[in-house]
Formats: structure tokens, sequence, C-alpha cells
């Protein structure tokens, strides 16, 4: 197969994703307003088009209920129909017959409902665990004695059911051609600190990826930087 893009397309593409950054629109995973959950990038590439799609499974703090968990997806790429805009946030769960979460004056939090016994997420059934030992094992810290509140309980459903989340091939299409092959899929990779200035360009996971998607070797990123993404690495975010 003839690789047609060049060089310049590598730096098109960090310098896109650089400017993204700049303007709030690249995803930044210690978000003050946003707890972190889970993550995935999905790069589409042809012989001379590109986008990567960056998702953002996480639970915003200025809400109480299940429409706190939301879905933001990214779009970057040089063949994009549609951009980053209201669209990327998407909501996939609701209650099922009862509030999810509830709140009272006493710790001004929302909490799992005791009464909740599942919600559903398109539509399909997922059961709420209410046992802590569940959530000490991935490593979760309750901010309330008997409470568990709804980023714990979102980070509680990671991995198990967090395809749930992730946008499908149909939802995107309005903004990422259908005919543009996937080329790569990953679960977690060394994320910029776009808090401390750092861009993604400055990173070898970027700079690697760009490579990849300029030559079409996948085999191009083998990136020595630690993966980062998981949510205890960003512990900042959710608490502005």
């Amino acid at each position: 197969m003839l690789y047609l893009m060049t060089l310049d397309d590598r730096q098109e593409i960090l310098r896109q994703l650089d400017v993204e950054a700049e303007s709030y629109d690249f995803p930044m995973l210690d978000n003050g307003y946003y707890y972190h959950g889970d993550q995935k990038m999905t790069i589409f590439r042809d012989d001379k088009r590109w986008a990567i799609l960056l998702e953002v499974l996480a639970f915003n703090n200025h809400q109480d209920g299940l429409d706190g968990l939301i879905t933001i997806a990214n779009v970057f790429g040089n063949c994009l129909t549609g951009w980053n805009d209201n669209d990327n946030f998407n909501y996939f769960a609701s209650d099922n017959g009862v509030e999810t979460f509830l709140i009272n004056d006493t710790i001004y939090s929302p909490y799992l409902n005791p009464d909740a016994k599942s919600i559903l997420v398109r539509e399909q059934e997922v059961p709420i665990i209410s046992d802590r030992q569940h959530y000490k094992l991935k490593g979760i810290e309750f901010e309330h004695e008997g409470k568990i509140t709804p980023w714990e309980f979102l980070r509680g459903l990671i991995p198990e059911y967090s395809n749930l989340f992730w946008v499908t091939r149909e939802e995107i299409s309005t903004k990422i051609p259908t005919d543009l092959p996937i080329f790569m899929i990953l679960d977690s990779w060394h994320h910029p600190d776009l808090a401390v200035g750092e861009k993604p360009s400055e990173t070898e996971t970027f700079q690697q990826i760009a490579e990849a998607i300029m030559t079409g070797n996948k085999h191009l990123y083998n990136t020595t930087e630690i993966n980062n993404t998981h949510w205890t690495n960003w512990p900042e975010g959710g608490t502005l």
C-alpha cells in the first residue's frame, strides 16, 4: 500500500492537537469540574486522511444525579465533517425506577440511594453494587462514611461497563466519515499534563502516534513513557 502522507502531515497532526489543547478542546484529565473515570482513543486513517477520537468518561461535579455521568468525545483530524461543540457531551445513563442518587443537608454531596438496585445505560440494565469492599479493591477511598458518591460509583463501574459508555461508529459519523477505517485503539496512554503547560507535541507518545498515522505503521507506537491515564493519577479532577 502506498502511504501518501508526508512529514508536513506529521507536523500538522501535532500542531492541531496543540492548538486544540490551548483552546481547551483537548481533554484535561484533571479538569477541576470533572471527576475522571475512564478514557479511550480511537485513531482512524487512510492514505490521505486521519482523525482521532478522544473519549473521556467522567462525572460533572455540578450535577447531583445521573445526568452528571458524561462521555465527552473530542475529535481531531483533516477530514472532519463536524467540530468540537456541545454535541461532544453524551449522556447514556438514566435512573431505573428510582433516583440513583440522593442529597441531604448533612454532607451536601450526592450519594448512592440504598433503594436503587440498577441503572440503565443505553437501555441496558446495569446492577448497582453497594458492597464497599468492591470499591476498595479498585483503590477507591470513600469521602463519606457509609455513603458512596456518584464519582465513586462511576469508578466502581470501570472497566467492566466502560464499553457501554463509548460512542458508536454511527454516533460519531456526524463528525468522522464512515468510510475512514479504524487504525488503532488505545485504552490507556501517556497523557500530557495540560495544567502545567505540557503540550501533546512535547510527549513521545503523541509524537509516535503522529508518526504511526503518517506512515500507516502502528508498530512505530512503542513509547517508553509510562501510561498515566488511570484516574488515580489525576487527583485534582473534580475538586473545584
